[in-house]
């Protein structure tokens, strides 16, 4: 299996192993527009001028030659691709076709979040194997606009797999899993309030109440800092529920009130 990495940086992997993908920088981004996108035709002057704009017209199509046939020992690498039959170049356009025998990350987080809006929604594996994809924004050193738009979409994509798969965990009372997916989520996205009341919640419900208390505070000291706000009146109640909490009956209350807040986030 060929995989394809597209968040955070360019890499390939053949089999678990990291693979050179010798392609430079121009190579790399048509690569991701044509791995983001398999199955649309893109015309070569249009790659010719997007990722080479530096260069002639003759000189540019050169190195689009090149790139493609780079990447065409790229996938030729995984036997089943029978020599990257799948890389196609028809008339004046190139498309490269999905296959079985590579997975792209930023693929599998789009379908999947596609699939868990509908009502049949993904196995909660899939959910969970989306979000473990999602290791930063996708190709996050490039600024084109394609890039930015793409990029702005998948993270979308990825909160909200990131919530599928926090209502499952806290379904099962599996703290410590629940905590991960909070974390995960504001490492990428530090201000997201519905995953730092969580976070906090989670942390008291999971016997580190003093860790809570700290890290909300350090949090709202960030966010008056770096924004110039409090948070949100939601949030101030845990927070304020979480310095209060004594008994058990007051973390049954805030099990309740968090699970009450990610439905009505759902919504």
């Amino acid at each position: 299996m060929l995989h394809v990495g597209l968040m955070g940086s360019f890499n390939v992997r053949l089999n678990g192993r990291r693979v050179n993908a010798d392609l430079g920088p121009s190579g790399q981004r048509m690569a991701a527009v044509l791995f983001s996108q398999p199955g649309r035709l893109r015309r070569r002057e249009w790659i010719a001028e997007n990722f080479w704009p530096q260069l002639d017209e003759s000189k540019s199509r050169a190195a689009l030659n090149s790139a493609l046939w780079r990447l065409r020992r790229i996938l030729s690498l995984e036997p089943e691709s029978a020599g990257a039959k799948n890389l196609m170049s028809i008339g004046d356009h190139v498309v490269l076709e999905a296959e079985p025998w590579f997975e792209v990350d930023a693929l599998t987080i789009s379908r999947t979040a596609r699939h868990e809006g509908r009502a049949e929604r993904p196995e909660i594996r899939d959910v969970l194997r989306a979000v473990e994809l999602y290791q930063g924004p996708f190709l996050e050193s490039e600024d084109a606009e394609f890039f930015v738009e793409e990029r702005e979409r998948l993270h979308s994509c990825f909160v909200e797999l990131a919530h599928c798969a926090l209502k499952h965990h806290m379904r099962a009372r599996a703290w410590t899993e629940a905590i991960a997916i909070c974390r995960k989520v504001l490492t990428h996205d530090p201000y997201r309030e519905m995953f730092v009341r969580t976070l906090v919640a989670l942390l008291c419900l999971d016997e580190c109440r003093v860790e809570a208390i700290r890290y909300g505070e350090r949090w709202r000291k960030t966010l008056l800092t770096e924004i110039g706000v409090e948070p949100m009146p939601e949030t101030r109640r845990v927070f304020q529920q979480i310095r209060e909490c004594a008994y058990d009956g007051d973390l049954v209350d805030l099990e309740r009130t968090i699970a009450t807040g990610l439905s009505v986030a759902e919504e």
